[in-house]
């Protein structure tokens, strides 16, 4: 292979369009002997153009060009030639592109990094015969287009199936070429409520495809395995890769911050966008509803509340026969007709491969490499830097979260000082290297990350765990301040857990919102309550919601951004009330749930809202009558929605 351009290039995706229908209808001898005729082709339009092809799989093509005019030219030209040559049998092939142009991070033999996978799924939104342009490469050719006889076509913005930042997209437009005009296969046409992801998805083919062939056969399916081992994004993944066999939709109901398993079927129903109806149970309403449609649910940390996920389950299955549901949990549910899927750790790199192009095969090793080039966009991968890699991925078990976490060190770090400092942190564990589980292995990269904290960044880690979903800037400086952190310290000390894959933050809204990933908010509020700290935090984090609900109760009728506040922080009041249970702050809960009438008529959420004034007014038989008469009032407004007049 020539030596890989670096600075700006362009890559190029292209793929056949139905290509497992092409296999199933001319059969394995046949369909050898097309693909075959396909790769010269596309290897001959290459050539010609100046490309290097980085890697071929089935019918894929990767392949960069140093100028995004060469790269257009030749999807053109690939164009031309799949829709002129004699395919055998009389055989309609149809072939997809993708352009992205971007600031090239490249080893001897690879590149790496977000825009590597730009380009495929670019050319996974578009339609056979079609080639689609990212932004960045439009701005390279726009104003050569029409010397090339071209036009293009502005498609708007796009969310991909890499489930990251939207992309707005151009298709070529050329007399060679068919006007095609179906809507695109991307996350903005199909209906779905995936959430952003703020890295790239790395490996996992194999398990992608068992998962996605599973989803045909049977209606459920059960990813199990520890904390840490990828279970939500290789979920989320292969929802977003089977959209387009689910016309009514793929639809996620995050239930790792649910404790009171009663909430759960209304944590479902919104996902699906189901209301209450009077008179009738949720469960009831959610079965009828979902009677006639073809959807997959996507149920991500079951775990915690099986004992109401698995009833939920069984009854949405008997009562939707085209529904189809894939679940996240670390045990199964234990359903009739569950298939369970344990989720492996990734694959360890071989342990003969020496090079930086072999080694970047392994997912493992690609999976430390794209987060190191994150995170310290000068970090190298060559045959030095890759054993290392190798070594650390080894030692970590291929366990996803660990990788990440020890790749975010390089950030501070250099690798071999990575290298040693983990390898002192797992030192405590070697008389149980070959029997132990591996989430020990995980446990022991929690602390050791946690041990190249500040004491403040301790600290802030700690106290984060009180929140239930995600959270404000404004709220961790109020709730999260004093006793060693400053609330001005707060943002700066948030941005180097961020850069430490400690806390992520999501700001697709308008609104940064930062959360933490399920094990890491477990761990830390181990931390928390060996602190001593539990109790303060959780209080003040209490007082600040039940502030922000008073502020937000006279402004609830008239002003749907109070609303939507409200619900974005659905979680913490959840966790908020949990709390007053459990000390007993029924006067306090009784407060809290009274001001959110509002909030529960409009948003449909009867039950859940009833349940809590009830809790409430019975836990606080002495509370100021008129606070009680406010909350009696509210809770016969809900049992008028729900059109019960007997209770």
């Amino acid at each position: 292979m020539p030596a890989l351009p670096s600075g700006t290039v362009t890559f190029l995706f292209s793929d056949i369009e139905g290509s497992p229908a092409i296999l199933r209808r001319l059969g394995d001898l046949s369909y050898t002997r097309l693909l075959s005729a396909y790769r010269r082709l596309v290897r001959t339009v290459i050539s010609e153009g100046s490309g290097i092809e980085i890697d071929t799989r089935g019918d894929a093509f990767f392949v960069v060009f140093e100028r995004a005019r060469q790269a257009l030219a030749s999807a053109v030209a690939l164009q031309r030639a799949v829709s002129t040559f004699p395919w055998p049998g009389e055989t309609s092939v149809r072939v997809r592109v993708g352009l992205h142009t971007a600031e090239a991070i490249a080893t001897e033999t690879a590149y790496v990094g977000l825009d590597v996978h730009r380009a495929a799924r670019i050319c996974a939104a578009g339609h056979g015969a079609q080639i689609l342009l990212s932004q960045t490469t439009y701005n390279l050719i726009n104003t050569a287009a029409p010397a090339l006889g071209l036009d293009l076509r502005n498609l708007g913005e796009h969310r991909l199936k890499d489930l990251q930042r939207p992309e707005r997209l151009y298709q070529v437009l050329h007399t060679d070429l068919p006007d095609v005009r179906t809507p695109l296969r991307s996350l903005s046409v199909l209906p779905n409520n995936l959430p952003l992801q703020m890295t790239p998805f790395i490996g996992r083919e194999r398990e992608t495809a068992d998962l996605k062939q599973l989803l045909t056969t049977r209606r459920l399916v059960t990813l199990t395995g520890f904390g840490g081992c990828g279970k939500t994004r290789l979920a989320l993944h292969v929802a977003a890769d089977v959209m387009e066999e689910y016309p009514d939709g793929v639809w996620l109901a995050d239930l790792a911050e649910v404790s009171d398993p009663a909430v759960v079927p209304q944590v479902v129903a919104s996902a699906l966008s189901v209301r209450e109806e009077p008179g009738r149970l949720l469960t009831a309403t959610l079965a009828d509803q979902l009677q006639e449609k073809r959807l997959l649910l996507v149920l991500d940390n079951c775990e915690h509340v099986i004992a109401a996920c698995a009833p939920l389950v069984q009854s949405l299955l008997a009562g939707a026969p085209h529904l189809r549901i894939l679940a996240t949990s670390r045990e199964s549910l234990d359903v009739p007709g569950e298939t369970i899927w344990r989720v492996p750790t990734l694959t360890l790199p071989d342990l003969q491969a020496r090079s930086a192009s072999d080694l970047l095969q392994n997912e493992a090793v690609r999976l430390f490499a794209e987060r190191a080039v994150a995170v310290q966009p000068a970090f190298a991968m060559n045959d030095r830097t890759a054993a290392v890699v190798s070594q650390i991925c080894r030692r970590l078990e291929g366990i996803p979260l660990a990788i990440e976490l020890a790749a975010a060190q390089v950030r501070v770090l250099t690798l071999t000082e990575v290298a040693a400092r983990l390898e002192d942190g797992l030192r405590m564990l070697p008389a149980r290297r070959r029997t132990a589980p591996r989430h020990q292995t995980l446990q022991a990269v929690m602390e050791w990350s946690y041990a190249q904290l500040t004491e403040a960044e301790r600290t802030l880690l700690r106290r984060l765990s009180v929140f239930t979903g995600s959270f404000t800037l404004q709220a961790a400086e109020v709730i999260c301040a004093g006793d060693g952190v400053a609330p001005a310290a707060v943002l700066e000390l948030l941005g180097r857990l961020v850069d430490k894959s400690l806390v992520l933050v999501d700001q697709q809204t308008g609104e940064s919102r930062f959360h933490l990933l399920e094990t890491v908010r477990r761990y830390s509020g181990e931390k928390l309550r060996e602190n001593g700290e539990a109790h303060a935090v959780r209080r003040r984090h209490a007082d600040w919601y039940l502030a922000l609900v008073r502020q937000a109760e006279p402004m609830l009728q008239v002003s749907q951004e109070w609303l939507d506040r409200l619900e974005a922080d659905h979680p913490n009041l959840r966790g908020v009330m949990d709390w007053y249970r459990q000390t007993e702050g029924y006067e306090q809960a009784l407060t809290l749930s009274t001001a959110l009438l509002r909030f529960w008529l409009v948003r449909g959420l009867w039950a859940e809202g009833r349940r809590w004034l009830e809790d409430a007014l019975r836990g606080a038989p002495d509370a100021p009558p008129a606070l009680r008469a406010k909350a009696l009032r509210a809770a016969a407004a809900i049992a008028q929605y729900q059109a019960d007049y007997d209770h």
